[in-house]
């Protein structure tokens, strides 16, 4: 079945990250993830310049994300139960712009059943599974994060 989509965006477009953000969508087609973080406020709409891509996933699949980027890898898959984190997690650099994977297994600040309610959001002509911006904000007021919650609060207000 067809995912529906539930917001379309077109904007000024970050050439680089729009490339590496279609590249990880093609690779990663198979997979349960959602874009999260600052590239995901970016693609639903929020005038913000991201510096790297976050993706939140299961401790399952991010083991299936290490081998799909293997080659792009610059730290093995660890487990961070630092600041209440307690999620599995790894990093890439493709085209020098880092990506950090998180397979949440019981994070303070971020529900696990997240990626049930993810949505897909049409961006530069490709469909991204995203966390909505609704539970970021929620996952903002919760880790304490005050400018990008107040940011993502105007923005929905608007």
């Amino acid at each position: 079945m067809e995912p529906q989509l539930n917001i379309n965006i077109v904007m000024e477009s970050n050439t680089k990250i729009n490339q590496i953000l279609s590249l990880i969508v093609n690779k990663l087609e198979t997979i349960n993830y959602a874009l999260i973080g600052s590239a995901n406020l970016y693609i639903q709409g929020l005038e913000i310049n991201p510096r790297d891509i976050d993706i939140l996933t299961t401790p399952e699949d991010i083991k299936k994300i290490d081998e799909i980027l293997g080659e792009y890898r610059t730290k093995e898959i660890f487990f961070d139960e630092s600041g209440g984190r307690n999620s599995f997690r790894s990093y890439y650099v493709i085209d020098g712009v880092e990506i950090e994977v998180l397979g949440n297994v019981n994070n303070d600040y971020r529900d696990v059943k997240s990626l049930d309610n993810k949505i897909y959001v049409e961006f530069d002509k490709i469909k991204i599974p995203c966390i909505s911006l609704a539970e970021e904000l929620n996952t903002y007021e919760r880790m304490g994060r005050t400018e990008k919650y107040e940011m993502v609060k105007n923005f929905l207000n608007k």
